[in-house]
């Protein structure tokens, strides 16, 4: 619980530092993302299962509100994430290869800084509660926190309204649900984004 206060004060603190921008559009618009993720669960304890890469997806929708050479950005997202296990059944020189889907609805609240047009630099937290249960090869914990760090382009001329993310999520919860082992997810996310602008009235 201290973590997470932690994370909201941080949160908090950062928006007197941010003044209103000027452009042609609106300082906030929506965004819809999808694309793909390299996922893998870092392992520690007593386990036998050899963790993975992975490919997963994510897709869900942005708010991006742009505040000077400040940017504030939540966004609500599907992300599958887990990576796979190797693992060697007891009387068997075979291993098996175990797909794990942690399938979860994720909230990222990123803080961004624009060095340069057209460049944004993110880093928040992200919360995440999980739609499966350890029974479909989900999480043994629901809720997983997780620290994000990425860096936003937007494309230029014909392509101005599609921006390219890319971002590694490194998770701070065990998700195993196991007193042995700790699981922890990790996930590098690539998205194309589709920018819905508005015109200054």
């Amino acid at each position: 619980m201290c973590r997470n206060r932690l994370v909201y004060v941080l949160f908090l603190c950062a928006l007197p530092l941010l003044t209103q921008a000027q452009s042609d559009y609106a300082p906030g618009h929506f965004g819809i993302k999808v694309g793909p993720a390299l996922t893998r669960t870092s392992v520690s304890g007593i386990t036998p299962n050899i963790p993975k890469n992975k490919i997963d997806f994510q897709f869900g929708a942005i708010y991006q509100l742009r505040l000077n050479r400040f940017v504030l950005q939540p966004e609500v997202l599907y992300a599958v994430k887990g990576g796979t296990f190797q693992v060697t059944r007891i009387g068997s020189t075979t291993r098996e290869t175990i797909r794990n889907n942690y399938n979860y609805m994720s909230v990222p609240l990123l803080v961004g800084w624009i060095p340069t047009p057209g460049i944004i630099l993110q880093a928040g937290p992200e919360f995440s509660y999980a739609l499966n249960t350890p029974d479909t090869n989900g999480p043994g914990s629901r809720n997983d926190l997780g620290i994000v760090v990425g860096a936003h382009y937007d494309f230029l001329d014909m392509l101005e309204k599609f921006s390219l993310q890319v971002r590694y999520i490194h998770g701070l919860n065990d998700v195993s649900g196991n007193p042995l082992a700790t699981y922890r997810n990790r996930a590098l996310q690539v998205a194309i984004v589709y920018n819905l602008y508005r015109m200054k009235k």
